[in-house]
């Protein structure tokens, strides 16, 4: 029988691991967090990125803020055009509790509007007087009108 030599090389297993990736990491696409690429951003990149700056957003100034976005997207979305319906509407609003209001004065007046020295015949009035506590008579008066 013929003896055969083999020669074997070994590495330091430290060595080893800190020369080679055992995690195959090459092979895995994680994206670097610094790079950006704005032409490849989509409109889920915008709304994340919206959520986690809103409140660093300031709220007031001519560009880069709150301000800012609602009066552009409003310009976009038309949004005065609706805004001067719902003014007019709540003018409306306001004119016509203005007229209810005079309305309720004028029905709750009623009483200043019948002169009592004019008899309507239309008109039958029937009561009867009492005293109460403090000596002064009250009317108790029905109203028909046939």
């Amino acid at each position: 029988m013929k003896k055969i030599t083999l020669k074997a090389q070994r590495f330091d297993k430290n060595k080893f691991n800190e020369t080679v990736d055992t995690k195959f990491s090459q092979l895995v696409n994680i994206p670097n967090p610094a790079f950006f690429d704005r032409d490849l951003a989509v409109l889920d990149d915008f709304w994340y990125l919206y959520d986690k700056f809103f409140y660093i957003i300031p709220k007031l100034g001519d560009i880069e803020s709150h301000e800012y976005l609602a009066k552009t997207s409003g310009e976009y979305a038309n949004f005065a055009k609706i805004s001067d319906e719902i003014q007019a509407l709540l003018d409306e609003i306001a004119e016509l509790r203005k007229e209810n209001l005079e309305l309720i004065k004028d029905a709750t007046n009623l009483e200043d509007a019948i002169d009592p020295n004019e008899v309507d015949p239309n008109l039958v009035f029937s009561g009867a007087g009492r005293l109460n506590l403090n000596n002064i008579e009250e009317v108790q008066v029905e109203t028909t009108i046939r």
